[in-house]
């Protein structure tokens, strides 16, 4: 018995270490370029079932009186930091009526996930009885014979008398003038921006959409709980998009990250990133800038519909001159394979 027990104990200090490595790992995926490195961003997309591993590796080593839990509480703290990004105790709301409430939503093209129908009735009119001052959105290739054909969305185009996107499916409506409005493509993904006069003060806002994953979230849910499916083709092929899609991303978010540090004004960016807060692509468009689920959202955040739904992929962040009052995101609404963002803003002072 003493035998097996020595051998339990050294699978388990193996594991251990294997965990605190990878937790580690994960961590330095928010900072190592995958163009050099890819593999740092795979551990950042499970960082919460590492942690959450960690934490159990540690206590039973505890209970085993092993040293090596040391190892595992230390990088353990420093985990605990980027925990906010996951999760946070509980939200702020505001009823002020000089709240700037802004919207960023991947409309999926107004294509219903499941059922494929067209969503053009439903997404408008829950834009419209949102009544948001700024909404943007990713995935909205839209003609105007859909516009004119389409009673609702007419509506949203009559209410929103500031209206910018491009051909990709970027688009920015707002109630307030624009400035200046621009479009670029970022290394094969669409980026526009406009300056935005909300009473006299020039913000400068981006809606993003990023390098997808390019594979079927359906079908690898499907194989993962299927009896008769090839694993190791699957697994290569989705490792295989994720890698590509990691490295795209991370030029995107290079020159996306240069383009904002430019703005002379107050920034907003808004967007689908397609990562996790575990990644370079978060980590570089955030810089300096405040993640609103960080400072004024509650409980778990994810965003994304598919894929077991655990996943926040949608972003609003904001420079130190526009502080978050109150976040929500709209998970009754599922026309989309992606959930609203929903912001409430106050501007302090401009750059």
């Amino acid at each position: 018995m003493k035998y097996v027990a020595k051998i339990f104990l050294l699978i388990l200090k193996v594991v251990a270490i294997l965990l605190a490595v990878m937790l580690l790992m994960s961590i330095a995926a928010c900072y190592i370029s995958p163009v050099r490195y890819w593999i740092f961003q795979l551990f950042g997309l499970f960082f919460p079932a590492i942690f959450i591993s960690n934490i159990i590796a540690i206590i039973i080593l505890r209970i085993m009186k092993s040293k090596i839990a040391y190892l595992n509480f230390a990088i353990f703290i420093i985990s605990i930091l980027f925990l906010g990004r996951f999760f946070q105790l509980s939200g702020s709301k505001s009823d002020n009526e000089n709240d700037i409430k802004i919207i960023s939503y991947n409309v999926h093209d107004f294509k219903n996930i499941d059922s494929r129908k067209a969503t053009y009735n439903e997404i408008s009119d829950f834009l419209l009885a949102e009544n948001a001052d700024i909404i943007c959105l990713q995935e909205c290739a839209v003609n105007n014979g859909v516009i004119k054909s389409n009673e609702t969305l007419q509506k949203l185009h009559q209410e929103y008398k500031y209206i910018y996107g491009d051909y990709g499916g970027q688009k920015i409506f707002s109630k307030y003038p624009f400035e200046n409005s621009q479009n670029f493509n970022f290394a094969g993904t669409r980026v526009v921006f406009t300056d935005i006069n909300i009473n006299g003060k020039i913000v400068r806002t981006y809606s993003c959409h990023l390098q997808s994953t390019s594979f079927n979230p359906d079908g690898t849910q499907q194989l993962l709980t299927s009896q008769n499916a090839n694993y190791t083709r699957e697994l290569k092929r989705v490792v295989v998009n994720l890698r590509n899609a990691f490295k795209k991303r991370a030029k995107q978010v290079e020159l996306i990250a240069q383009d904002i540090a430019k703005s002379p004004y107050p920034t907003i960016v808004c967007g689908d990133f397609n990562d996790t807060p575990m990644s370079y692509a978060y980590q570089k468009i955030k810089g300096k800038m405040k993640d609103t689920f960080i400072v004024a959202g509650g409980g778990i955040s994810n965003t994304y519909k598919k894929l077991f739904s655990f996943l926040r992929i949608d972003y609003i962040f904001t420079d130190e001159n526009i502080a978050a009052v109150e976040y929500t995101v709209a998970k009754k609404i599922k026309y989309s394979d992606h959930y609203p963002v929903i912001v409430k803003m106050q501007i302090k002072n401009e750059k």
